[in-house]
Order: structure tokens, then sequence, then C-alpha cells
């Protein structure tokens, strides 16, 4: 026979017990969810940003996709990635994208329909493409390691979170990419850079020649030797 005390501490140390477990379930539901929604809205806005004519509304659909990404590297537990995928590409790759679309002003485009024979080409090449990269992601033995990382949840834990882990691989194990990446980001900038002033020193040339050759004569002296 229990005394009610006993009862009552066995009661109370089952509710302890299983109260963190259902609230594991809970958020396994929520998470699943949450991925699922995340990973279909990416998709469709993908599939929409390829499928508008408008351009500044196709890169209204890019935004899209990239915040439902960056949601994405949320519940993967990993927060750098996302806020890099925010600051980075919404912040700096689409504004970039807008004010190119304005300098062009490309509303004054003919609104004609094209439609190239590539296209019906394309269109099984994508599906059977689409179909081997889900094959292959399935198929492979070490997609389970790969998804949870090279460190395990106690090591981030212990390095101060998926910053500092990601940080310390970065410049430790994959420093040589690092640096090799670096370069040739910096290379394309100068070769940007230069690209463009000769092909503004180029046309300048071409304007100056074409003004001195269609120039009139400016003095009746210039007038009289013509």
């Amino acid at each position: 026979m229990t005394s009610p005390t006993e009862k009552k501490n066995n009661k109370t140390l089952a509710q302890v017990q299983l109260s963190p477990i259902g609230s594991n379930v809970a958020d396994n539901i929520l998470s699943t969810v949450a991925f699922w929604y995340l990973a279909f809205a990416s998709v469709a806005a993908g599939l929409t940003m390829i499928s508008l004519r408008n351009p500044v509304h196709a890169a209204i659909s890019l935004v899209i996709v990239i915040f439902h990404v960056a949601g994405l590297f949320v519940i993967l537990g990993s927060g750098f990635l996302a806020v890099a995928q925010i600051a980075i590409y919404a912040g700096a790759i689409v504004v970039l994208f807008l004010f190119t679309l304005m300098m062009l002003d490309m509303r004054h485009l003919p609104n004609s329909r094209v439609t190239h024979r590539q296209m019906w080409l394309g269109i099984p090449v994508a599906i059977l493409l689409a179909i081997e990269a889900v094959v292959i992601a399935i198929g492979t033995p070490a997609i389970d390691d790969s998804i949870k990382g090279f460190y395990p949840p106690s090591t981030v834990s212990e390095l101060g979170g998926s910053t500092e882990a990601l940080a310390k691989m970065l410049f430790t194990n994959y420093t040589l990419p690092f640096l090799m990446a670096s370069i040739m980001l910096t290379a394309a900038t100068i070769g940007a850079i230069v690209l463009a002033r000769r092909i503004e020193a180029s046309e300048a040339t071409t304007d100056n020649q074409s003004a001195s050759t269609t120039e009139p004569p400016s003095t009746p002296l210039e007038r009289s030797a013509q």
C-alpha cells in the first residue's frame, strides 16, 4: 500500500518525466510543418520567378525565395547562414538587380511573346535532372551524416553555437579554399573595373571623332577656307 504522499510524489515525477517528451513531440511536429511549408514555398516562388515576364516581379519572387531559404537555415540550426542569406542576397544582390532594372528602363521593351524551339527540349531535360538529383540525394549513404554536419550538437554547444563552429571550420580546415575564393572575387572585381574603364574610354574617343568630323565651321575665315 502506498500512502497519499507517495502517490502525489509519483504523480509529480510522472508529470516531470512526460512533459519534456510532449514538448519535444510538439516541437518536432511544428518543425516538420514549417520545413515542408518553407520548402514548398521556396520551390513555388522559384518557379514563379523564372516564369514571370516582368523583371521587377521576378526580382520580388527572388526575394521571397531568399527569405524562405533563410527560414530553412534557421530550422536546421544555422542562424549565421540565415542572416548571411538575408543580408547578402536580399540586402545587396537583389537591390543591385533592381537598380540595374531601373537604369535600363525595360518598360519600353516590345511586349512580344517569343517561344524558343529549345524550350521543348529543355523541359524534359530539366525534369530528368530533377529526378536525378532526388535519386542521388535519397540514395547517398552518407546523406544523414552530411545533414547532421561535421560536429555533433554537444561540440557545437561547447564552441558557443553554429557561428563559432562554422568559423573554426572555415579558418582551420578550409583556409586555402577560403583564400582562393577571396582572390578570385578580388580579381573579378578588378577585371570588371578595368573593362568598364576601357569601354568608357573607347566610347569617349568615338564621340570626339564623330564630333570633330561633323562640327560646322564657326568663323567666317573657316567658312571661306572651305
